[in-house]
This record gives structure tokens, sequence and C-alpha cells, in this order.
């Protein structure tokens, strides 16, 4: 068999054949212990881009490596790839010559080649076979694969029309192996569908992106973004939505003309895709012989003279329709004033902040008066409070007088001779003495409740004013009301005996007189019954 490459002598096939055999036998020794031939498990390789396929020996001390032999299992045979060999060469079969190469520099533990532009019938299992001496041969499989990147295309679907129904918009279709990923990227609402087909060493995917056709669609982009491991990043298509329409006509610039008005002109104002193109007419007439049309104007060279009014109308026309629009225009003889807004908008801003000054002024004034005439108030309430108690000082000053009288005649009574101090057989003396003691717990007993009544009276003065003045005079009334029941009730010693044997408990007996006893509430009475 002729090797076809002068790297190797030109031998008989039967002489090489031989040479090969023996080689084999002496390979296998089993004296030596064997080494290990590394290679990857799995390769990939991308469809048009070079793949190197990795086979290294780790010899033993004593071990030498006589050729690296690469094959391809395929249907249970193999179908020999490369020969190399580092002392006479690599041989490269015909089948790979142009596709596989040798590493450089050559090395007899290294058997790695390349193989280049692969395609899908490459790939499969891959045997690297290391042939030593004196171990023997030693072999590892590996297992190479190809992708075919997809080549996405994206199509167009029908013109796209406001107011149809759902549509196809655009369809993306991209083959490759493995099966490719497609999604779709846009801001417009619509559907999508997906097929996918699969053949026998790839498969394609088909997505379809359906609308219902809107203005709002128009100019939007739509793009089809496509993923594969035999990417480095991913594939985008992107196609701008087309929607033809025609929206509402509008007539602008018919307002505020005046004779002598230059520069005056309508516009008729309407959306469309394509843009539409316009007819202008006048009801009633026809149009002025010298206005002109700039696209969607209608201009009036020179003034406005009165015989421009009338009603103007506009029609825009594109693929979808024909809208229309009317405008009537009135021309005034004078040219109307200009009202300057902001100066309109200055003074009735100054109005209003002296307005709110005002209040502000009128508000501030009416609290200053409601707070003096409340002080007021409070003042007099509280003069009147102190007018009432001067007047219940005095009366209880009066009380106090009348009783230091009583007093002193009845220390001016000695004691009859011969008798116990402590016996009173005269009556007159006995009933006398009786009606001081009435009297003077009487004091006592209205001087404590006055002093209560007062404390309670300034303790009300802020909340309750013409309550408190009342209940003055209330206690005034009871005060009076209880002097004459006393003064009613100490006429008999035997009728009032109950208030006298609680008025004595306030008065002890020295030398003959009687005298009263400091009290726990701070009021004091002296001999004589005075308020201490």
């Amino acid at each position: 068999m002729s090797t076809g490459t002068p790297d190797f002598p030109q031998w008989h096939p039967r002489i090489w054949l031989f040479l090969r055999t023996l080689l084999l036998l002496l390979l296998y020794c089993t004296e030596c212990s064997p080494g290990t031939v590394n290679v990857e498990k799995s390769v990939t390789a991308v469809l048009g881009l070079d793949v190197t396929l990795t086979c290294y020996y780790e010899a033993e001390e004593g071990e030498k490596v006589s050729q690296v032999l690469w094959l391809k299992v395929l249907n249970g045979k193999n179908n020999e790839i490369a020969n190399l060999n580092a002392e006479f060469g690599s041989h490269i079969y015909p089948e790979y010559e142009g596709r596989v190469k040798k590493k450089n520099p050559l090395q007899s533990e290294d058997g790695t080649i390349i193989l280049k532009n692969p395609v899908q019938a490459d790939e499969g299992t891959y045997q690297c076979r290391v042939i030593t001496f004196p171990s023997g041969t030693f072999e590892a499989d590996m297992m190479l694969k190809v992708l075919v990147p997809p080549l996405p295309t994206l199509n167009p679907g029908p013109p796209l029309v406001e107011g149809e129904g759902q549509t196809l918009a655009a369809s993306c279709t991209a083959e490759g192996n493995p099966v490719p990923s497609l999604i779709w990227e846009t801001q417009v609402m619509g559907t999508n569908k997906s097929r996918t087909f699969h053949h026998s060493r790839s498969a394609s995917v088909t997505g379809e992106f359906y609308v219902l056709p809107a203005r709002s669609m128009n100019g939007k982009p739509l793009t089809c973004v496509i993923s594969h491991p035999g990417f480095r990043e991913e594939k985008r298509i992107t196609h701008m939505l087309s929607v033809k329409y025609i929206a509402e006509a509008t007539i602008q610039g018919h307002e505020g003309w005046f004779v002598g008005k230059e520069g005056a002109e309508l516009q008729c104002v309407c959306e469309g895709n394509p843009m539409p193109t316009y007819k202008w007419s006048r009801a009633n007439g026809s149009l002025p012989e010298d206005v002109k049309y700039e696209g969607n104007k209608l201009v009036f060279p020179g003034v406005v003279v009165p015989t421009y009014a009338g009603l103007y109308s506009c029609q825009a026309i594109n693929e979808v329709g024909a809208r229309q629009a009317s405008g009537s225009v009135f021309i005034a003889e004078h040219e109307p004033r200009n009202v300057d807004l902001m100066s309109v908008s200055l003074v009735s801003v100054a109005v209003v902040t002296v307005v709110l000054l005002v209040i502000l002024v009128i508000t501030v004034v009416l609290v200053n008066r409601h707070h003096k005439r409340k002080t007021k108030r409070l003042s007099e309430k509280i003069e009147e409070l102190s007018t009432l108690s001067r007047q219940t000082s005095r009366r209880r000053l009066s009380t106090s007088a009348s009783t230091d009288t009583r007093m002193q005649l009845e220390e001016g009574l000695p004691l009859r001779g011969g008798h116990h101090p402590d016996s009173l057989r005269d009556p007159s003396i006995s009933s006398m003495m009786g009606e001081e003691m009435d009297r003077r717990s009487y004091s006592t007993l209205t001087t404590v409740r006055e002093t209560e009544t007062q404390t309670e009276l300034l303790s009300t003065v802020p909340d309750e004013d013409v309550k408190e003045e009342s209940e003055g005079e209330q206690e005034d009334a009871i005060d009076e009301k209880e002097l004459d029941q006393c003064e009613r009730d100490s006429t008999g010693i035997i009728e009032n005996q109950p208030f006298i044997k609680q008025g004595m408990t306030h008065f002890y007996q020295e030398n003959g007189t009687m005298r009263a006893k400091p009290t726990t509430n701070g009021i004091y009475i002296n001999g004589r019954g005075h308020l201490v």
C-alpha cells in the first residue's frame, strides 16, 4: 500500500505490514508497567471553526514512545486518520489529507492533531493509540460533537392597517444543531406562536408574532432574539413596525382675522401613515385667486381683505381613507386689542394679596378687642369679689364687737361669795352666760363657714363669674338666716340645749370664767371672744 507522502520510504505493502506486526509483538511485554494516555473525554467543535484533538502519553522511566496512531470508530470499524512518528515523521491518510495537520514541533509523547473546518459528518468517537517500547500499546477514546450555529432570518408579515383584526407582524426562523432558542422583545402587545421541526442532523424553530394593528404601534421595534451554544452572544434581528392609519383632521389659524392683517394662513392638521395629501375648498364660492398651497397650508399673500371671509374645508386623503374638517373665517374691521396676560396675572395677584392683608388686619383687631373685653370683665369680677370679701369682714368684725361688749359685762359680774365656782345658782346669770356661749359658738362656726365660702369663690373666679356672684349672695342669705335662727333659739336654754352642748366643747372654765379653747383649724377665740 502506498503511503502517498514523501515522509515515508516507498516500501512494499507486505514489508510494511510485516514490520508493523513485528513491532507490535515486541511491544507487548508483561514485565513492564504501563503508562497513561491523557485525552479529553468530550470535545465540542463549531461548524467551520478548527478544533484541536489532544492526546498525551505519560511515559514511565525507561519507556519510549514509538508512534501515535489516530483512528475514528465508525459502525464498528476503525478508520485510520493519521500516523505520527517522531523519528520518521507523520503520515495523514488520503481521506483526511488537507483537513488534519500535526502539531509542530512533533514530539514522541505528544500526539495532538488539529481537525480543520469540521462538519457534522465529523461527529463521532475518536481513538488515540500510543505504541511504546517495551510496555506495549495503550489507547483512549474521545467523543467529538459538532455544533451548527443557526443563521436566523426575519420576514415581515403583510401590511398592518389600523382597524383590521389580528395580523401577522413578522416571522423569525433559525435552524441549527442543537435546536436554537427563539424569543421576541418588543413594547407592543401581541401573541407569539412557535413551531419546531427536527431534521436528520439539525432542528429548526420558527416564531410568529401577531398583533391587533393600532397607530400607537407605528415605528415601534420588534426584535427576534436567538440563543445557541455555538454563539458567543445572542443574535438579534430588529424589524420596525409600520401601521397604516389616518387620524381626524382639524383646521387651525382661522381665528383673529381683521382687515389689513398680514401673513394669514390656514393649516389642515391630520396625522396618517403614509402622509396624507390635502384638498381645499370654500363653501358657496371658489378659493381666492391669489392663495398658495404649501403642503397642508393655505397661504393668503398680502393683506387680508373682507372678501376672504367664508367657510373653508380641507380634505386629507391617504391609502387608508379620507378625513374632512371645516373652519369659518370672520374678518373684523379693526385689529382686536391684545390683552397682556402677564399684566393681568400680576394685577390679579396684587389684588388677592391686598385682600388677604386686610382680612389679616381685621382678624388681629377683632381678636385683640375680644381679649380686652374678657380682661375687663375678669377685673370687674375680681373687684366685686373683693368688695364682697370686705363686706363679709365688716360683718364679722361687727359681730365680734357685740360679743366683746357682752363679754365685758360678763366679766364685770362677780361670782356670788360662799358658793362653789362651778355652781351657777342665779338664773339670770346662767341665762346670760348660756346666751353668750351660744353666740361665741355661733360666731366661730360662722367664721369657719365664711372662710370656706370665700376660698371656693376665689378658686372659681376665672370660669363662672355669674354663678360665683350668685353663690356669694346665697351664702350671705344663709348666714343671715342662721343668725336669725340662733337669736330666736337663744330665748330658751332648754330649747337650745343640743346647740349649747356642742358650743361648750370650744370653752373651758378657769377661776369662774369661761375661756375659749385653741382650735385645729387655725381659728382662735381669746377670753374676750375676739378672733385671732
